[in-house]
Formats: structure tokens, sequence, C-alpha cells
């Protein structure tokens, strides 16, 4: 497999592994591996937990080019992850990105190569996904289809997508009662992604994925979602910087890709859009019980501990509940 390839670690070795193996089935031949540092302040625990994913990276036994960049202070997840794409983008043209929990299936190389030649030179196209919630059992008719929200679990993509990579949301003032126009004219989506780029551009927290959603929406471009799930993300647990609790789409099994019909016409699949928004960002609620949260009734004492805890139990019942495909 000849695609060049960033794999991103940190202190994780026992999911680190299965993403290892996974280059080795299909022999990676251009590894880029960028890794991260514990801070000083951290336990013993965490150094030797880092120990072991550097011994993991020596065992790569396999004929391959390996470019490998450890870092010499600690970085936040974000800016680790921000730092390790532009080095790797600014030494190749095209190629694939990996975390440390995200382990692709055999056809996900074959279908970003493919995609990535396809859609080169089409500035329309973000990313190639190879993550999909959507998961259908039997392919009818295209391979893929294209949306708005990146899934970034295992993805490829080009140079010219990270050029244009916007992580200040710079025009965010100026561009905002306009940049859903091709989305979608749902209220509660609509204040779901404000109260969200708003955060991000006052730099109250800082996520990759939301970042190129604004790049993407801001620019009109779309990415390609597989109907089948080609990663499995391995890493929901307490030591997860961000998929701490289990989900329905919690270590959702990957499946093979027979073979890649293309669609005919590049345009949105807004009926995926909606129902990402619904099943998997669960929009309609966060933003209603958000509206909730902040009316009078709340400062009251034991109305606002009684709801907190029927919405815990309510959230925890969602989370499990697989949604129909």
């Amino acid at each position: 497999m000849n695609i060049p390839v960033l794999l991103i670690l940190y202190k994780r070795p026992e999911t680190s592994i299965h993403v290892i193996n996974s280059l080795r089935k299909v022999k990676a031949r251009s590894i880029y591996i960028a890794i991260n540092i514990p801070p000083s302040n951290r336990n013993n625990f965490d150094y030797e937990s880092h120990e072991n994913v550097l011994k993991l990276v020596s065992e790569i036994d396999w004929k391959c080019k390996l470019t490998i960049k450890k870092r010499k202070k600690h970085l936040s997840s974000y800016n680790s992850v921000k730092n390790s794409v532009k080095w790797f983008f600014k030494n190749e043209k095209e190629g694939i990105v990996l975390e440390d929990d995200t382990v692709p299936n055999k056809s996900f190389f074959i279908f970003a190569k493919k995609l990535l030649k396809k859609y080169r030179y089409n500035k329309k196209i973000s990313m190639i996904c190879g993550t999909s919630f959507y998961n259908q059992k039997e392919i009818n008719g295209d391979s893929y289809l294209f949306n708005h929200i990146p899934f970034m679990w295992g993805y490829a993509t080009w140079r010219r997508s990270i050029r244009d990579f916007d992580d200040k949301l710079k025009n965010w003032p100026v561009i905002k009662k306009k940049i859903f126009t091709d989305l979608t004219n749902n209220k509660h989506c609509i204040d779901y992604w404000t109260k969200i780029f708003s955060d991000a551009y006052n730099k109250k927290y800082l996520y990759f994925d939301y970042q190129m959603f604004y790049t993407n929406l801001k620019n009109k471009k779309l990415n390609i979602i597989p109907k089948v799930n080609l990663v499995k993300n391995i890493g929901f647990s307490e030591k997860a910087e961000h998929t701490k609790t289990k989900e329905w789409y919690s270590n959702l099994e990957t499946r093979e890709l027979k073979f890649i019909k293309h669609p005919k016409i590049i345009e949105p699949n807004y009926h995926h859009d909606n129902w990402i928004s619904k099943y998997y960002l669960n929009i309609e609620e966060a933003d209603f019980f958000y509206k909730i949260k902040k009316s009078k009734i709340f400062k009251f004492k034991v109305i606002f501990k009684t709801g907190k805890i029927l919405y815990r139990a309510y959230k925890y019942i969602r989370r499990l509940k697989k949604p129909d495909l």
C-alpha cells in the first residue's frame, strides 16, 4: 500500500498496537508518526505508557519508509493533532490520517486510494471519511454519499484541504447568519452550531473536527462518507481525551466493501445530514435541554437537582439505544 499514512500517537499502547497491526496487514510503505509526550506533572504511569508506545513503534518490522516526529514538549490534544496534520501535509500532497484508536479495515485503504485519485483536483471535496455511522447492511446503488459534517475517525485528504483549515474562525462574526444556508433550515441545528462556533471563535474550547466543519461550510465543501463503516474506533474509555462514555456507536464493527460504485452527481445528501444530527449529535434534544437549563424554573435548587438526575438517566438510556438504519 503506497499511500502515505500519518499515525498520531501518545500514551495508549493497548489501542495503538491494533492500528499499527492494520498497517502491517497492508504493508504500508510510507508512514509518518507523530508522538506527543506527557506533561512533566503527570504520574509515572503516563510515562510508562508513553514508553510502551515508543517500543511498539520500534517493532515496526516490514519494509517501509518511516518518518518519526517525537515531541520534546507536551502539547494539548488539539494542538498535537493540528500540528501533526500540518507537518504531514507539508511533506505530502495527499494521504491518510489515523489516530491511536482508529483501526481501519483493508477496504478503507483501497477506498481511500481510489477516491484520492478520482477527486484529486476537485476542490469541492474536502475529505474521504472512513467512519460511517449509517453502516448499511446491504449497499443498494452507490457505494458512498456526500455530506457536510466530517467524521474524522480515520480519513484521507489532500494538502489543499489542510491549507484551507481555519482554526481561528476569522470571518465568523460576518458570515454566521448565512453560513448555514446550504446545510439546514432546522432552527435547533442552527442554534446548536451557532453556539459551538461562537465558543470556538471566543477560544472557550478547540476541537479539530469542529474547526474543519466550519472551514468546509465556509468554503462550501463536501465530504465523502462510505455506506458501510470502514474504520472502528476502539478508544471509548476513561483514558480517552473525548470519548469517555459508551455510546450506541462505540466499537462499531467494520464491513468490507466488495466493490465501489461512484455517484453520478456530486450533491449533499440532506437525509444523511439530518440523520446524523438526530441520532449521532442529538441536536434537537441538546438544544431543548440547554434552553430548559437556562430557564428561570431551574433557579430552584430542588427542581434543578431533580432535573439533573432525570436528564442523566435519560442520556444513559439514549446513548445505548441503536437507531434504525
